[in-house]
Formats: structure tokens, sequence, C-alpha cells
């Protein structure tokens, strides 16, 4: 790799807010603010890759200068055919450029740069006026069909790129500054992303939005100029600028498969501004077993001036640059040759990184990618017979004229605007849908080394398991010099070039070291003036030319701290894997981590450690006041305010070291090592409860959401649940009769007091009081297995709150076969058994659990599953059970209406309701039109007849 900064690319000392590289890769050009109006400035390429280009005075620098924007260009982008460049500016106007013939077209915009004679004539062949505001990012759509352009007056405008300057269609529905905006490339869908703290995906055929994504988001502030999203070349990834995760700052990764958001890039200090993914979709040999690996490659830039370079076959970033520039990365742009990235910043420079074949990999033929989408996405694929003869049969009811006859899509946990519901101890939602986790690596995942140097770098990372059940995957050490030694790897078997995955992966085919960590202490980098000295700058790649007058700082690698009590950082690190942060130097808490014990034993915890919630942070640290009496353990409440300034509020003594700790909204709980629970008042540190104690010291402790109940587990197995504010026990119980040798890993509570653990072999409970027993909740029996694999397509959810069954389940660690959904197993009798009773005994949980939310969504599951796979008689039988004895005669009905009317609903939710979602699923198979008739009459009798039935006013065929 090399970089290069050459100083003769600016803007007569003004920022330089975009950069994009022609397709053909033999000029760029960049927009920003000019001496007096916004500039674009189209650059010769030559001069920026070759030394001997650079120094040759008759190679031409500037080839064009176009000054006409009234005020400072946000963007600049190449259309696909690289026949016109579009720029949009704060003069609210998109302009389009196309290059003329010397001298011809003499019409606004064909003059050079600084004044002098113009080696190229581009002209502005339309002005596109149609924004209020100032426009902040644009974006062609594939084949050059349309081009989108978004703005601070919270739209997005669709224009016809073959009919300048036709308007499509504006898109709204933002509420804030849209700062991003960029195209599908399979042509479905156009993505945008807004200081509202939401990213919306648009639909191409109608330009309805079809997905509203919040919960990534709603921890930001509008701190960045732009919010540069990008979409992968395979259009199975979306990534998105400026997220953040339990108070960091990522950049999220979006599946198309479900949307899901469980993984994001981690590691940048700041806000993440802008992102771009390489054009083609790349391939290399794995080492050692030479199969064929297909991967994306993205490129990351933030505010904290540092760029970083991922490959999706890699578990961790290919190389990260510190202190590029003087200001925030502001965009990126991969050349079509796929080996040369430009970037710009607000300082007014721009720098050049290039790499080879080796490090990066060769892109893929069009042919390949053609094979690809057509695998992915169903072009040209052959006709189904079933398909066929379904599409014969006869339509006699309307309802089924509009259906799609493509895929049904399986229903989601969270509706798309639905509000994002407070979660426990900052939890986060990693998606609308159901939950899996499967242990082992699916087959189409890929993992190789990188190819940075001929000796393999070492692949020792950190996988850190946070508190919301989040996989943050952490490089040791990233080494660019050539001295260090092979490191073990392997490649993933039965590669699939169909799939490309990201490094998130599971323990048990991964070759990450995981840990999950516990009252660690968070620390940062000190300054570099503070570091060592004497660093050799023979640490640097040999590889790594500087060419520029005024050089970038050397490429430095992610690590994280070695101390097992120090809380994971995602920090930028100097390049020596010996540099330890000062002990001294510490930051917030980011994320709020369970306790964990591989021994199922109490641990004293080590060290200073605290949790926080909201503004109050409880410390904790062990053995620290020696006395004539014993050793001392001190507990300490302080408020941290907005300034980040500590404040004590109170401080108390323990006779016993401390094993473990919890701390809610109101109360904390404290446990100690001899057996001993104290309940204190979080503002006061004044006890709650006398001194409890227990025949054994506890491991877990955890407060509800509410915070109003607190419970323990100890390490006999024993369980306590307290309500705080009455002073009484909820819930003794034993764990024991579960353990089976194994111990508790993680305690959840919910606000009715009911348990919620997972054990070490993965097997997760909850407890019912009246049944007085413990129900199943995962395990490693088939059946759960094949279920929740089967519903893979919706992400993991984690919301103990509002949706505890499918958050619990996503920690179970049992493996499977490889499926997409439910919609792609085969109709074998076992498979429609299993996940039938799967859903069902899915359903029983959540009525016990008081679940309503996951209730709906298991009903709605059940009549996919139902709709696809089911029988005539089954489906009767859950739509009989959904209108109950009442549909059968009214007589019946009005004798046992006062028995009957607590059966009319599930948890508040009326059968009716249910009955609508089960029909409408029925509705998207033809072979089931005369029961969904049937039933709907009937439906619609009952609506009438009871004024509404607590369902809705119109029923469903909509």
């Amino acid at each position: 790799m090399k970089i290069f900064q050459p100083n003769w690319v600016h803007h007569d000392e003004k920022s330089i807010f975009s950069i994009d590289i022609h397709p053909s890769g033999e000029r760029f050009a960049t927009g920003g603010q000019g001496c007096d109006s916004g500039r674009v400035v189209i650059w010769n390429m030559a001069p920026v890759l070759s030394e001997q280009a650079e120094a040759n005075k008759s190679v031409p620098r500037v080839l064009c200068q176009m000054d006409n924007h009234l005020a400072c260009v946000n963007c600049v982008r190449w259309s696909g055919n690289g026949l016109m460049l579009a720029s949009g500016g704060d003069d609210k106007l998109v302009m389009i450029w196309k290059k003329t013939l010397s001298g011809s077209g003499g019409g606004i915009g064909a003059f050079g740069g600084g004044g002098g004679k113009s080696v190229e004539h581009w002209r502005c062949i339309s002005t596109l006026r149609g924004h209020a505001g100032d426009v902040l990012d644009l974006a062609w759509s594939p084949q050059d069909r349309w081009i989108a352009s978004c703005s601070v007056d919270n739209t997005i405008i669709v224009w016809d790129a073959q009919q300048f300057p036709k308007i499509v269609h504006v898109l709204k529905g933002h509420t804030g500054l849209v700062k991003g905006v960029t195209w599908d490339p399979v042509g479905k869908f156009v993505a945008s992303q807004s200081d509202d703290r939401s990213l919306k995906v648009w639909k191409t055929t109608d330009w309805s939005c079809f997905k509203t994504i919040t919960e990534p988001f709603e921890e930001c502030g509008g701190t960045t100029h732009i919010l540069r999203l990008s979409w992968s070349p395979d259009g199975q990834y979306l990534v998105s600028a400026h997220a953040m995760n339990g108070g960091g700052p990522t950049a999220q990764i979006i599946e198309r498969d479900g949307w899901k958001c469980d993984k994001d890039f981690v590691g940048h200090r700041k806000a993440v501004t802008c992102v771009r993914f390489h054009n083609s979709i790349l391939k290399r040999s794995a080492p050692k077993t030479n199969k064929l690996q297909q991967y994306c490659c993205l490129a990351v830039g933030a505010r904290d001036r540092s760029l970083s370079i991922w490959l999706t076959a890699l578990q961790r970033p290919l190389v990260v640059i510190h202190d590029l520039f003087q200001d925030s990365i502001l965009d990126l742009s991969w050349s079509c040759d796929g080996y040369t990235l430009l970037t710009c910043s607000g300082d007014g420079h721009i720098a050049c990184l290039q790499f080879t074949a080796q490090e990066l990999g060769t892109p893929l033929s069009e042919e390949d990618k053609n094979i690809l989408y057509q695998r992915m996405y169903g072009k040209n694929a052959n006709i189904d017979l079933t398909a066929q003869a379904e599409k014969e049969m006869i339509v006699e009811n309307s309802d089924f004229l509009n259906v799609s006859k493509s895929n049904p899509l399986p229903p989601t946990l969270i509706p798309q605007q639905q509000q994002q519901q407070p979660q426990l101890g900052g939890m986060r939602q990693d998606g609308a849908g159901k939950v899996v986790q499967p242990a082992s690596q699916p087959a189409a995942a890929i993992k190789s080394f990188s190819s940075l140097a001929a000796p393999t770098p070492i692949l020792k990372q950190i996988e850190t398991k946070t508190a919301d059940g989040k996989r943050r995957i952490t490089p040791m050490f990233i080494p660019l010099n050539d001295d260090n030694g092979p490191a073990g790897s392997h490649a993933t078997n039965n590669i699939m070039p169909s799939s490309i995955e990201f490094g998130s992966k599971s323990s048990e085919t991964s070759t990450v070291e995981i840990k999950q960590r516990a009252h660690e202490e968070p620390t940062i980098i000190p300054p570099p003036a503070e570091r060592a000295t004497g660093e050799p700058t023979s640490k640097l790649d040999n590889r790594l030319k500087k060419m520029a007058t005024a050089p970038p700082q050397k490429a430095e690698p992610m690590t994280v701290p070695t101390d097992p009590q120090q809380q994971q950082q995602q920090q930028l690190s100097a390049p020596s894997s010996t540099i330890q942060p000062a002990a001294n130097q510490k930051l917030m808490d980011r994320t709020r981590q369970p306790a964990t014990y591989p021994t199922g034993k109490a641990t004293v915890i080590q060290g200073h450690s605290f949790k926080a919630f909201g503004e109050v942070r409880v410390q904790v640290q062990n053995n620290t006041v020696k006395t004539s009496y014993g050793t001392l353990s001190r507990v300490v409440g302080v408020v941290v305010t907005a300034q980040r300034v500590e404040r004590k509020l109170w401080e108390t003594v323990v006779g016993s070291p401390i094993v473990c700790f919890a701390v809610g909204a109101k109360y904390a709980i404290v446990c100690s090592q001899d057996h001993t629970i104290r309940m204190v008042d979080i503002k006061t540190g004044t006890p709650v409860f006398p001194v409890l104690s227990l025949t054994s010291p506890a491991v877990l402790s955890a407060f509800s959401s509410n915070s109003q109940l607190a419970g323990v587990v100890t390490e006999s197995g024993i369980l306590r649940i307290w309500s705080v504010p009455e002073k009484a026990v909820l819930l003794s119980t034993s764990c024991a009769e579960i353990m089976s040798g194994s111990f508790v890993t993680i305690l959840h509570v919910s606000d009715k007091g009911m348990p919620f653990i997972v054990l070490s072999n993965g097997s997760s409970y909850s407890y019912c009081r009246k049944l007085d027993s413990w129900m199943l909740i995962n395990s490693s029996d088939p059946v759960i297995r094949h279920g929740l694999i089967g519903n893979k397509t919706n992400a993991p959810v984690r919301n103990i709150k509002t949706y505890p069954l499918s958050t619990i389940q996503s920690y179970g660690s049992f493996s499977g076969p490889k499926t997409n959904s439910f919609a792609e197993l085969h109709s074998a009798s076992w498979q429609t058994s299993a996940a039938i009773a799967f859903i069902e005994n899915q359903i029983k949980i959540c009525e016990m659990i008081a679940s309503p939310a996951e209730l709906k969504y298991w009903y709605s599951m059940l009549g996919f599953q139902l709709a696809l796979n089911g029988s005539e008689e089954k489906i009767r039988q859950v739509l009989d059970d959904l209108l109950g004895a009442s549909h059968n005669s009214l007589d019946t009905c009005r004798t046992l209406a006062g028995d009957d009317a607590d059966d009319r609903s599930v948890l508040g939710i009326s059968k009716q309701l249910l009955m609508e979602d089960v029909l409408n699923h029925l509705k998207t198979q033809t072979k089931w039109q005369r029961i969904y008739t049937e039933y709907l009459d009937q439906l619609k009798f009952l609506k009438e007849r009871d004024g509404g039935g607590g369902g809705r006013d119109k029923p469903l065929m909509e």
C-alpha cells in the first residue's frame, strides 16, 4: 500500500467537501468552496499516481474549473457511463455537466481553472431546481436512469436522468436534514440518512417508504456536516454513517436479508461521516485451502481524522490510518480498477491510497457478477412448476388479483413505524425479527489471512460480547511491518461464493479469542506527545511510501487493553503491542456488561469497577481500607454532569469483598463474598433492606427494567426476587433442578417478576409461578433448533422489556443447518410438523410470560407457515380456535357471553385481529382462496354483529 498527499490539489486553501473518481480512472472531480462562490474542479489523475507525470511540466494537472455555483459545493458525482458530472451545493441547485469539444458550446461553465486556458471544456447542460435548501448529497442510480439529491429541506428528489429537469418523485418522510443518499445496486431501493436519527429505505416501484430504521441512531446528535452511507456492490449490505453503540461511534451494518442491524464497524473515536464500498465484488483464493473467496471492501472516514479499510472476508480492519488530515474526512471514492482510493477533508487537502491485487484481491468479472445476481435475486431463474400451476388456477376472490407472485416474506417482530421502547440497562435492539444466533459459522462465511505482507499477519483479536448481546471484534494488533511471524488460521469449509458474510462469527469456528468483560476500567490512549518516544521508523510497512511534501502520520492499528479487568474500548493505538495506556486515564463506561463466571463460582471483583444508570454511577473497589478489624471494601455513588465532571454523592464501606453488584434507576444491590446482600438507595447510599444473608454468595444480580424488582442467583442455584418498594420477597426458588452440572451465566428479571436465566450449556429457562415449574425457552432440542434457525431472516432482538422471549432465545449457542428462512425450507413432513410445533409452543410461552407483541408476531408467523406448507385441517383448526365458540351458534354466543367475554382476546389483543393476520398470509397463496373467503365472511359477520368487536374498524383486505 502507498499513500500520497498531492499538495497541489486544493481550492485556494478552502474546504473540499466532495471527491469522485471518473469511471475511466483518468480524472477525478472535487467540489467545495471557491474564493467567492462554489467550485467544481476536474483534475488529471496521472500526476497523482505517477511521480514522473507529476514532475513533467507538459502533463496538465487541472483539466477544468467551474465556478458557476453561487455558494459552496457539497457533492460531486460522476454518472456510471462517465458522460456527465453532477454537482450540488448550498445554492439549492443541482448542476449537470457534460464535456464538449474544445472551443464549442461556449456556454456557461466552459472555462478552465484559475482563469488559465482550459484543457477540457465542460458545460452545464441542465440546472435542476426543486430543493428549498442546501443540497448535501447526490447519487446516480444503476444504469444512470435517475439521480437522487438530498437536502436540508428534509426531502429527497429523484430526477429523470433521461429528461432533465423532470422530477420523477419527491420523497418526503424525514423530519430532519437529509445528509446522505445511496442506491441499491440491484435497483429496487434507494436509501437516505437524516439528522432525524433515522435511515429510510424507499421502494423504486412506487417510491413509498419501505423501511425506517431508527434504533442504531437514537443516541446520535447532529454533529456531522454529511452522513454519506453506502450500499455494497452485491446489494446485501447497507452501511450507514454516524451510528452509536453503547455510547461509542460506529458505522452500522444493515443486512438486506430481514434488515437486521446486529453488526457494526467500531473503533473510530468520533462520529463516522462517510462510508464508501468498493465498486466491485472482489475475489481471491483463500490461504492454504485455495478455495474461492468472494467479498466486499469498504472504506470508513470519521471526524477523528482517521480512515479504516475493511474486507468482509476478514474479521478485523485491513488497515487503519490516524490523523490523515487536520480536519474531518468528508468524502471517499474508489477507482473502477479497484486499487485506488481518494479521500478529501475539510482542511482543503486530499489523500490517495494505492493498493495491490495481493492486498485487496481482483474484481469479479461482469459475467461472474451476473451469475451471482441471478443466484441471489432470481434473475432468469427456472419457472417453478408448482408456482406455474398456481398461476393457472382460476382466481375466484378479487383480493387475490393484486397478490405478488414473488416469494412471500416472513413477518417481522418489530413493526416498521413502531416507536422504540425503553430498554433494560441500555440494551439495544439488533433488528426487526425473531431471534437466532447459531453458534456454528455459516458455510458461506469467509475467513482468511490479510495479504498485505508476504508473512501472514497475526490474527489474534478480541471478540467482546457486550451487555446487549452484540459481538464486537477488535484486533489485538494489526502489523504493517514484515517482521511478524505467521499465525495459525484456516478458511471455512464449503465456501459458497453466492453469499458474503461480515466477520462477526461464533466462537466455535472462528479463530478469534472470545472474552466477556465485566467490571472493567475504561482507558484512553495518551496523546501522541505522551507516548513512548524513540519508535523506530522501520516499524512502518516498508511498502508505505511517503511521497507528499506534507505526509500524513503513520498508519496505526486498532488495539485493545490486554488487562482483562479493563473496559473494552475501541481505541486507536501506537503500532507497538507493548505500549499500554496510562492506568490513571479513564473514560465514561460505554457499555454495561453482565458479569460472567466461567466456573459458576463467585469471584471477587479485582481493581476499580463501576456501573451506571443515567447520570449516576456506583463504583466499587475491594480491599482498599485497611483497619485493625480487617480490610474493608469501598462503595461510592457519584453523579456525572453533562460536562463529564464527577461529583460524589455518598460513600459507604463493606466488610467483605464484593463479588457482584447491579444498578437500577433508584437502587443498587451489592453482593459480598460472605453470602451477604445489601440494597442501598442510589442517590443517598442509605440501606433499603437490612443486610441479608443467603446460604452461598451470589454470582449474578439484576434489576427489572422499571427498577422495582431485584434478583440474585447464588452459587448453589438459589434464586430470589424482591419487590424493593414493598420490601417483600416475590419469588424464592432454586435453579438446581435444571442446572444439571452447568451454571447460570445470565439473569434477567421482567417487570412482572418473571425470571429468565441462561445456563452455561446454552439452555435458557423462565420460571412460571402459576405452574410452579421452569419453562424451557431454548435448548439443544432439535425442534427448537430447527425453529430458531428457520427464523434467521429476522435479526436477533435485544429488548428484554418488550421482547423478552426473543431476547433470551438470542443467547442460545446451538448450531444447525444453514437456511435463509422458513420460505426456503423444503416441505418435508417432519419440517412442517416441527415448525408448527415450535411456533405453537412459542405462542404458549408468550401467553405465560405476558408478551403481547411477541404473541402477535408468532400468530402471524403461524399463518405464514400454514400458508406455505400447512394442511387444510390444521388451517381450519387454527381459524376455528381464533373465531371461538360463538361462530357456530348465535344462541350459544348469547348464552355464554359472560363466560366467553375473556375468551375473545389474548393478552389484550383481539382474537379477530390475530385472525386477520393469519388470513392475510393465506391470501398470498391462491390454493387457499376458498378457505380465505369462507372465514373472511364469518369474520365480517362477527364484526358487524359486535359493532367492531374490539378489532379494527375495517376488515383486513387493504
